[in-house]
């Protein structure tokens, strides 16, 4: 696609995707970090949990892959519940995952939970981060996810959580849309320690460890 195109044309372009196209993405990617090569800055693992690799990046929209490794034997992995400052849509290529979607609510029976916002500075390397007081929070909606079959799909302004089951590793692919807010809600337990704000560095990953989650995507992709 052109630099020019619109995130409309580019999320029409990734849907229409094939596992073909897919593993190519994949393969190209591999071939790129193997060079020694970053698309778009050096991967890390992301506050959630995941490995975050971007695959490419135009002015309307990025493409990223994001590895969650195995850990048989342990819990589900839950993220907290937050919103994002952009839409996107992602495919689900191997393992387990399904997202919860809630909402606010002044029901004195909502499980209570404490919201913050982040305002991301120099391309999310620093943050602030604001109390915004207690609030409810209640599931609405959840949506199962089936490898290579359809894609979550969710605004900038939709709370939800990624629930990931940890006994195989988990890939998707993700392309989101330009920011459409500076800010984003996260929300924490009362119990939890408040997040501070500064330098938001997730930790780097060996670069032969991103080499092998790459692969082991394609490999998904292709063998199912």
């Amino acid at each position: 696609m052109p630099a020019a195109a619109t995130y409309a044309e580019l999320h029409d372009a990734f849907l229409r995707h094939t596992r073909s196209d897919i593993a190519d993405v994949l393969l190209r990617l591999a071939t790129e970090l193997r060079s020694g090569r970053y698309p778009a800055g050096r991967p890390y693992r992301h506050v959630n949990g995941f490995t975050k690799i971007v695959v490419s990046e135009q002015p309307a929209a990025r493409l990223t892959l994001h590895y969650w490794p195995a850990a048989p034997g342990m819990p589900d992995d839950m993220s907290r519940p937050h919103d994002h400052r952009f839409a996107f849509s992602s495919i689900l290529l191997g393992g387990a995952q399904r997202f919860v979607e809630l909402e606010e609510t002044p029901d004195s029976g909502a499980e209570q939970w404490r919201c913050f916002e982040y305002r991301p500075y120099l391309q999310g390397r620093i943050a602030t981060v604001t109390a915004r007081g207690a609030v409810g929070l209640q599931p609405f909606r959840t949506v199962d996810r089936a490898p290579l079959e359809g894609y979550y799909r969710t605004s900038s302004t939709v709370v939800h959580q990624a629930v990931t089951n940890r006994a195989e590793a988990c890939v998707t692919l993700v392309l989101r849309g330009p920011r459409e807010r500076r800010t984003s809600r996260v929300y924490y337990r009362p119990t939890e320690p408040s997040p501070r704000g500064g330098l938001q560095f997730g930790r780097r990953i060996d670069h032969d460890e991103v080499v092998r989650q790459v692969d082991h995507a394609r490999a998904l992709v292709t063998t199912m």
